[in-house]
């Protein structure tokens, strides 16, 4: 409860420490992808390098069509290990944003319960009633918010586990 502006500037650099906390971990998940997108990019220059002068080597027009038709080639392998690393990448990034998001709704939950305990207490009588209420509602609400959090990690994991099945399906087939 905000009593006096001594609180409300304590609230307001919570606030601004918990922004830049968020900022800072969606930057570093940012900085990951550009980091792994480089590495790619490296990796498929080089490949492309050797493979022109594998290209170029090459002295009869059967290996040179053997050549080209291996390079036209996918591979789903890379593509499979790329995914991967973006979705380990995303995966943190959002399991570390909704950890913080989480501790935030918490915090405000509790103070909220503690400025509803202190109105109650000091609530003129004949209001037990609408004191009773917000509690009632206030507990309503926890419960509506635990089970959508439920939900949506239930969700999440299920979400996870098929992604999983169909990469390890996807490349089992080649």
């Amino acid at each position: 409860m905000v009593k006096t502006p001594e609180d409300l500037m304590k609230m307001q650099a919570d606030a601004m420490k918990v922004s830049s906390e968020a900022a800072a971990k969606t930057l570093e998940g940012f900085q990951k992808l550009a980091a792994l997108n480089l590495q790619t990019a490296q990796a498929a220059l080089e490949q492309s390098a050797e493979q022109v002068k594998a290209l170029l080597a090459a002295r009869d027009a059967k290996v040179l069509t053997e050549l080209v038709t291996s390079y036209a080639k996918p591979s789903p392998e890379k593509f499979t290990a790329y995914a991967k690393a973006v979705y380990a990448i995303s995966s943190e990034t959002g399991a570390d944003l909704t950890a913080m998001v989480e501790k935030q709704v918490a915090a405000a939950n509790q103070q909220f319960a503690s400025t509803i305990e202190s109105i109650a207490k000091n609530a003129p009588a004949g209001t037990e009633g609408a004191v009773g209420f917000i509690r009632q509602a206030m507990g309503a609400a926890s419960a509506a918010y635990e089970q959508v959090n439920s939900a949506t990690k239930q969700f999440v994991s299920a979400a996870e586990s098929n992604l999983g099945k169909a990469a390890k399906g996807g490349s089992a087939k080649r």
